[in-house]
């Protein structure tokens, strides 16, 4: 087949208003023009014609002074697309916004063209030149806009991490001008907002800190402007994912037993990591242009600074900026949680925007396995959320879930250090645990369907016409579109952990059905536990004979670290060789030696609860630490399952919601819980109980498996 130039793709759309748009919000992947008044019984309703305009001749729209004149002044002959030029704005607070504007290869002036919103990870910028999907997006016949949020890049203003009431507002802005300023833009009628009933068809793209933008976008736009989101490896609650182990998003969380509440445990590798960025990653654009004021208006906003600062010195978060941070997460939308008071130091910050339920809106949600910033659970809650949106009508939007073996990858490792490799190698033949961080990320993609081309070929679905997704498609030697096709309603769980390579074989993912997800591989809802096919695994570490079952936090948990971590091996019945999914559990920390340490712990807390002591989080004892993760025993060593690790703290016994994992098993290796009282993921953090060193744990697990899978 003769490849189609993707420039010339728009040709083969039907020129006029009455056109066949694929599906916004819709279960249906297109949608074709209905019969005008042609009904075949009485009774039956005819769906209205969908519509489709570009901006210059949308009737909805008032009087406007276009800036990018590509179909205004002589649509029967646009001028040549392709360009791009960079906007500054300045923003309701008062500082720069600061994006560029890449214009569709070639003008559809008779439809327009759609939009696709482009953004950076933290410490990033926007793009200057196409990156990642955009080249192919433009050919296609859309236009890209890459954003720098603020305080990054040439933005001004610090850096809130996508707080509503500004990183929104701003992204806000940035829409307005468009339909302000870009006559190509395509309408459609196919969702209605307000007053208007055609609306701007655009999409959204970007991975971390540039998925979160889309999100937040959807969230507080009451115009419902974005129609197709692509976010890949962002986060559901920032509190979950800095500081795991509370009972975020749980509507009236009871205690632990013991009247002890969950404390989460501060993810301090990666928040060091998070500072350095943000921080490098806003100020340096504006020292090196010489703008003096840029130690006093950049950088990270002084609310997350005073945040770290406190997490650092006393091992935990305060409570109000866990709620500023919850604030700035999908889960303030998502979860019946009521929201907290968001108090710091010297102030309280006010939120300008009530929770409310996100409308339905089409989503391609992305995560990687080996992610252990924003893991599989901020993806899987993420898409729980998002599928079970309804509209007004009672429709859902195509809401889609996929995942790979990239992500955010703690870049230290033995191999990165001058001679730690081979330190390492010699400590491992004589027995220690290998000293590492996590290993590098996989394959961008899910068995043979990469991750880039599902995102482009989601967003051309929805925001071009059949006839242009056809010819798209027809053009293209992907298999994403017949793959999305072919497996809608299902999930894409990736088993592959080949470790740096960048392309996954097909038998490297298994697909399951989206309700198996929810009723078998994971909670029903936050909070809940996975009612998975095995029964309960007992869990049982009470220190005896044998020194490998003690478990040791604090100080002990790091002078243990070196030597092999302590295991529960267990057995997985015939039939059984993968597990994948989230598993949950009840666990109870506990002395060695059973005694009354809950009420004791009780009087300690109530002694110092209003003591500088207390208020600084440095209660004295009742404050042990463990981390346990799943893992396989691979030649002979335990190693952890995609490197993910879940914290937990405290004495009492409380519901645990594991960091979900997916592996195929091979012939003679062995699945294992693994515990451990440090791990350098949790770079600076440990528990400062020197009261009770040695600790016991308790409780049972359930376990998400699939049947025998083929390698």
């Amino acid at each position: 087949m003769t490849a189609v130039p993707f420039r010339k793709l728009w040709m083969f759309a039907l020129v006029g208003a009455s056109v066949g748009l694929a599906a916004c919000g819709s279960d249906d992947s297109a949608l074709t023009a209905a019969a005008p008044n042609n009904p075949t019984s009485p009774n039956e309703q005819v769906e209205p014609a969908i519509a489709v305009v570009a901006n210059f001749k949308n009737p909805d729209a008032v009087q406007r002074q276009f800036t990018s004149t590509a179909c205004t002044d002589n649509a029967t002959q646009p001028r040549a697309g392709g360009n791009s030029y960079s906007v500054n704005l300045q923003s309701a607070s008062g500082h720069n916004i600061a994006f560029t504007v890449f214009e569709p290869a070639e003008f559809n002036c008779a439809l327009g063209n759609p939009v696709v919103l482009e953004g950076h990870g933290y410490g990033g910028s926007r793009a200057t030149s196409p990156r990642g999907i955009m080249g192919k997006l433009i050919e296609a016949g859309a236009g890209v806009i890459s954003i720098d949020q603020r305080g990054f890049g040439e933005s001004g203003g610090s850096v809130r991490v996508m707080d509503p009431d500004f990183e929104g507002q701003d992204l806000l802005q940035i829409l307005d001008w468009a339909e302000d300023n870009l006559d190509w833009l395509r309408y459609s009628n196919n969702k209605s907002a307000g007053d208007r009933e055609f609306n701007m068809v655009a999409g959204a793209t970007g991975g971390s800190y540039g998925g979160g933008y889309q999100l937040l976008i959807h969230n507080v736009d009451p115009l419902k402007r974005l129609d197709a989101l692509t976010p890949d490896i962002t986060w559901n609650d920032l509190r979950y994912s800095l500081n795991p182990g509370g009972t975020y998003g749980i509507e009236n969380s009871a205690p632990t037993e013991g009247s002890i509440k969950p404390t989460g445990t501060v993810k301090s590798g990666w928040a060091l990591l998070l500072v350095a960025g943000g921080e490098s990653g806003s100020l340096s654009p504006k020292l090196q242009g010489g703008d003096p004021m840029a130690l006093q208006t950049s950088g990270q906003d002084n609310l997350i600074r005073e945040t770290l600062l406190r997490g650092a010195t006393a091992n935990r978060f305060p409570e109000g900026a866990l709620e500023f941070f919850r604030y700035h997460s999908p889960s303030y939308w998502c979860d019946a949680e009521a929201a907290g008071a968001q108090t710091f130091l010297q102030s309280e910050v006010t939120p300008g925007l009530a929770q409310k339920t996100p409308d339905p809106v089409d989503i391609l949600f992305t995560q990687g396995f080996r992610d252990t910033l924003f893991n599989f659970n901020d993806g899987f809650h993420n898409f729980a959320c998002y599928r079970a949106l309804e509209d007004d009508k009672g429709k859902k939007a195509d809401v889609r879930f996929l995942t790979h073996q990239s992500g955010h990858i703690l870049p230290l490792s033995p191999s990165t250090v001058p001679g730690l490799a081979d330190l390492t190698e010699q400590g491992a033949q004589n027995g220690l645990n290998e000293i590492e961080f996590q290993k590098p990320g996989g394959p961008f993609a899910c068995g043979d369907l990469s991750i880039s081309e599902a995102q482009f070929a989601f967003l051309i679905e929805k925001l071009f016409t059949p006839q242009e997704v056809a010819a798209i498609k027809n053009a293209s030697d992907s298999n994403a579109f017949t793959t999305l096709a072919a497996n809608k309603g299902k999930v894409c769980l990736s088993l592959n952990d080949d470790i740096g390579q960048g392309k996954a074989s097909e038998n490297a993912a298994v697909w399951v059905n989206e309700n198996t997800l929810f009723s078998k591989l994971g909670p029903a809802a936050k909070g809940q536990a996975t009612k998975a096919n095995l029964q309960p695994i007992t869990v049982d570490f009470t220190p005896g004979a044998d020194p490998l079952t003690v478990l040791t936090s604090a100080a002990t948990g790091i002078l243990r670290y070196p030597f092999a971590p302590a295991v529960l091996p267990i057995e997985l019945p015939a039939g059984v060789n993968t597990v994948a999914g989230i598993p949950t559990a009840t666990f109870e920390i506990a002395p060695p030696v059973d005694m009354l340490m809950n009420p004791v712990c009780n009087e300690i807390y109530a002694a110092t609860a209003m003591l500088p002591l207390g208020l600084a989080g440095l209660e004295p004892g009742c404050d042990p630490m463990l981390f346990v993760g799943l893992g396989v025993n691979r030649n002979g060593a335990w190693r952890l399952i995609d490197d993910q690790i879940t914290p937990i703290r405290g004495f009492g016994k409380r519901h645990v919601e594991m960091t979900g994992v997916a592996e195929r098993l091979a012939e003679g290796e062995t699945l294992g819980l693994l515990v451990y009282g440090y791990h350098p993921q949790y770079l600076a953090t440990a528990s400062r109980d020197l009261v009770t060193p040695v600790v016991a744990l308790r409780g049972t697990l359930n376990l998400p498996t699939l049947q025998n899978l083929m390698p």
